[in-house]
């Protein structure tokens, strides 16, 4: 089923929002992570973000950083229907 244009924009603004409130939820753990964000759709994904942490951060901590965003990452797909996937470079 084709979506018309009003759908489309109504799907890109509520993508735009999701991403920003995801970003800034990262931020907010980790306001010195280097973000990338890409809004390509592969298979259901809606977007990406990849995240760079300071390359002195223990491993337990990215661990349960990377836990905290896969977190996030299920209450907005349950939440809002969109699979915004987020992972974490390697130091």
């Amino acid at each position: 089923m084709r979506q018309t244009v009003p759908e489309l924009t109504e799907y890109r603004h509520r993508l735009d929002n999701a991403v920003t409130g995801f970003s800034l939820f990262i931020r907010d753990l980790c306001p010195e992570a280097q973000l990338e964000i890409t809004l390509t759709r592969y298979e259901d994904e809606d977007a990406h973000i990849w995240v760079s942490l300071p390359a002195d951060t223990v491993m337990e901590e990215r661990e349960a950083l990377a836990n905290r965003f896969a977190e996030k990452s299920i209450d907005l797909l349950l939440t809002d229907g969109l699979l915004i996937m987020v992972g974490v470079e390697d130091a």
